[in-house]
């Protein structure tokens, strides 16, 4: 079973900052279940997605647990610049709560 090992707020953040962690999924775990819904995702379209503004953050903590993948950048339209896209790792799609903050 995978934990998350990472913090997804610093105590001396303010409470909006604690909101959206501070229920029965970590953030990391929303990225994931994003990432393997809309494979090739960028930064950019997991903030429109999500409706969580610096989201994109947990990014590279779920490529160093080696849950995600780098792959080829892609246009953005919403910062008009190529963005690195990203992809779930291996064929066996982890469960919600096997990296959600419990």
């Amino acid at each position: 079973m995978l934990t998350d090992n990472y913090k997804t707020y610093r105590e001396s953040d303010p409470e909006t900052s604690r909101q959206p962690v501070e229920n029965k999924n970590s953030l990391k775990a929303v990225v994931l279940r994003v990432i393997t819904e809309h494979p090739g995702i960028t930064a950019g379209e997991l903030g429109e997605v999500t409706g969580i503004d610096g989201i994109w953050k947990r990014l590279p903590e779920l490529e160093k647990d080696g849950l995600i993948n780098r792959a080829e950048p892609r246009f953005y339209s919403g910062t008009q610049r190529y963005q690195t896209t990203w992809h779930p790792v291996g064929e066996r799609q982890l469960s919600f709560d096997e990296v959600s903050n419990e």
